[in-house]
């Protein structure tokens, strides 16, 4: 009985002792044990000094720690990058049944209700693409009601610009549609790469307007305009920069004339996104044809921009389709005609009333626009602006965007932050600051030609002249200096305009060539203006830096309080523009400091009174003053009759006149095409 114990407690110490050990060998362990055990007990015949040395073994095994192993541990196994799927030459489940009509030769799409296939036709040979429902969806008879009706609904409409179905039905389970197989590209990929010239543009739009045209007058809406849904097929854009007529398809009817937003697209969308429905749509009224225009003209828009008009989450894109106007494209793009940009505003009308018929538009698309018309004018603004693309603005005087460049992103000519100031010099250049902090290889102001490249760049983080901590003002003198403000030392550094540092001047103080929180400066022929926020004045030095005088307006004659003050601006003559914050008025100045005029600039939605005026005032007389953060660039004719704004959708960070060194001739306009 004793020889059994000790023998069972043989077993559980090898137990213990094998699974300190690596599983491969715990078998093998084992039946030695085993074996070697029983082997001992019978030769022993019962004896305990076998099994007490085996027992003696064991424990020891048990208590002392498992040796290292001799080998090194493997690497860990890096996971192969998932291979793209391929082509199957195999027939797939959701398409058997379909082998004695078509040969599938490719999957070349799938979405999230329908893959689509390129096949060849048994009966002919001819190329096709079926779009079969996915598997889970079949059992859905709506489903499969729907599927079959977009097939009827192609069946009826015969237009070069639509797709084409050759058949549709069913085989067993497998329900499908065999349409005109397209080789080219969706609408949204050429757009995002910038592929479609202006003439190019117009001309896919108006085979679109056709094509939709067409459809309106079998009594369907499309309901689902949109980039995706275009396709150009390949070599339809010609050599010459024209574009084939018959080159366009709009395709994916799978909702048209249906009251259900279900989509059966095959480009992955999200489903029920809001950025081409049009308001009515948006807010699930009852729709018509009008619809497809509204969506139409928002496709327009993102092919001449580049953006849709209208972006952000589900709830802010809703909001906006109901209740805000767009941007007018030619704000982002001023190379679109004027005649293009009011077509598709209208087009975009909140109204369905107002939005003007397909026959209007393809009309209108007809037509040769007038050709952009450069740099015609001797007189522009130059705007700077917060907003990612543009941020650098020219526009003509009346208000027409002229040429946009720079932005806040990474590219070439673009900055981390919108400009602080902008300014502008004889030869035409347009000169920015922007702040960069810390290193001492950045720059933080810049020189742009009229076309927008950057030809200079200058002012590294730093103390020392030619340095800055914090640029928050720029100006050019017609004589050809450059002056920087440092918001931060307030000191003044003086360039030539080949960027080479000459002087600094200013600081910290109560006034007489030294300032209390400087937010801008301004550089007549003979003299400098400095506006010395923080002790409520404007000082005039000469261009070397010497303090000549100072401007400044009592609260009231009898009080010592001098008024806040806001902005400044010179012109010609030599009068002083100072902008009067506790008023809110621009008073007109002589050089002696005599008040010879006034324009109250009125505070409009959302404008904050104590911010910043840029003012500058044009060869006519004519003032334009802009509120930093505002929208708009107000105007006043020399008499103080306010005229016409000018819209800039974007906030405004600085305003400066700028002299075109080269007016271009001014395009004549084209006859329209036969």
């Amino acid at each position: 009985m004793t020889a059994v114990l000790l023998t069972l407690s043989l077993y559980g110490l090898s137990v213990a002792l094998l699974l300190r050990r690596s599983l491969p060998s715990v078998g093998v362990l084992f039946g030695l044990s085993f074996m070697s055990s029983v082997g001992l007990l019978y030769l022993v015949k019962g004896a305990l000094w076998g099994p007490v040395s085996l027992f003696l073994l064991g424990a020891t095994a048990a208590l002392s720690p498992p040796r290292p192993r001799g080998r090194r541990p493997l690497p860990k196994r890096k996971r192969a990058p998932r291979p793209t799927p391929r082509a199957s030459t195999k027939t797939p489940a959701e398409v058997s049944g379909l082998e004695d009509k078509y040969e599938l030769l490719e999957r070349i799409g799938i979405g999230g209700m329908a893959s689509v296939y390129r096949a060849r036709r048994k009966i002919d040979g001819r190329i096709v693409a079926l779009k079969i429902p996915q598997e889970k969806f079949v059992g859905d008879p709506r489903f499969v009601r729907r599927f079959h009706r977009e097939a009827e609904v192609l069946q009826r409409l015969e237009h070069p610009n639509i797709v084409k179905v050759f058949d549709h039905g069913a085989s067993g389970e497998t329900h499908y549609i065999a349409m005109e197989y397209l080789d080219g590209e969706g609408l949204d990929r050429l757009i995002e790469d910038r592929r479609l010239s202006m003439r190019v543009a117009i001309q896919v739009m108006r085979r679109v307007a056709d094509a939709l045209r067409h459809i309106h007058q079998h009594g369907i809406i499309h309901r689902d305009i949109k980039p995706g849904n275009i396709m150009v097929l390949r070599g339809a854009i010609r050599d010459d920069g024209t574009l084939d007529p018959a080159g366009v398809r709009l395709m994916d009817f799978g909702i048209a004339a249906g009251k259900v937003l279900t989509r059966l697209t095959i480009t992955g969308a999200r489903i029920g996104t809001p950025v081409y429905m049009s308001p009515e749509q948006a807010k699930g009224q009852r729709i018509d044809h009008r619809s497809d225009i509204y969506s139409l003209g928002i496709v327009f828009y993102e092919v001449l921009t580049g953006q849709a008009p209208f972006q952000g989450g589900y709830e802010s894109v809703v909001h906006q389709q109901i209740f805000q106007v767009p941007t007018p494209p030619q704000q982002l793009n001023p190379e679109i005609p004027k005649s293009i940009n009011d077509l598709i505003m209208r087009m975009l009308a909140k109204d369905p009333d107002k939005r003007p018929s397909l026959d209007e538009v393809i009309q209108e698309l007809e037509r040769d626009p007038q050709e952009p018309r450069g740099l015609s004018e001797a007189w522009y603004l130059a705007i700077a602006a917060e907003a990612k693309r543009g941020s650098i603005r020219l526009m003509e005087l009346d208000g027409t965007p002229a040429r946009l460049f720079s932005g806040v992103g990474t590219g070439e000519g673009m900055f981390a932050s919108p400009p602080l100031d902008i300014a502008t010099d004889p030869d035409g250049n347009v000169w920015i600051t922007v702040f960069e902090y810390g290193s001492h290889n950045t720059r933080m102001v810049h020189r742009f030609s009229p076309e927008g490249r950057i030809t200079l760049s200058l002012g590294p983080y730093g103390m020392k002249l030619g340095e800055f901590v914090y640029p928050v003002a720029l100006t050019v003198s017609p004589s050809g200096d450059l002056f920087v403000l440092d918001g931060e030392t307030h000191m003044i550094h003086r360039f030539e305009l080949n960027g080479q540092p000459v002087a600094r001047f200013g600081g910290k103080g109560a006034g007489r060539g030294v300032f209390d929180t400087p937010r801008q400066i301004v550089a007549g022929r003979h003299f400098l203006y400095v506006l010395d926020y923080g002790n409520r004045q404007v000082q005039r030095l000469s261009l070397e830096g010497q303090y000549l005088s100072r401007y400044a307006f009592r609260k009231s004659k009898d009080s010592n309080e001098l008024r806040r003050i806001g902005g400044i601006g010179i012109d010609d003559a030599g009068h002083v523009y100072i902008f009067d914050a506790d008023a809110q008025k621009i008073r007109k100045i002589t050089h002696e400091g005599k008040v010879v005029g006034g324009y109250a600039l009125p505070l409009g939605e959302g404008e904050d009174p104590s911010s910043l005026v840029d003012i500058v005032v044009d060869e006519n007389g004519i003032v334009y003053a802009a509120r930093r953060g505002a929208h708009v660039v107000r105007r006043f004719a020399p008499d103080g009759t306010p005229l016409p704004e000018l819209p800039v959708y974007a906030p405004i960070r600085g305003l400066a006149l700028w002299r075109n060194p080269k007016p271009e001739p001014a395009a004549a306009p084209k006859n329209q095409r036969p």
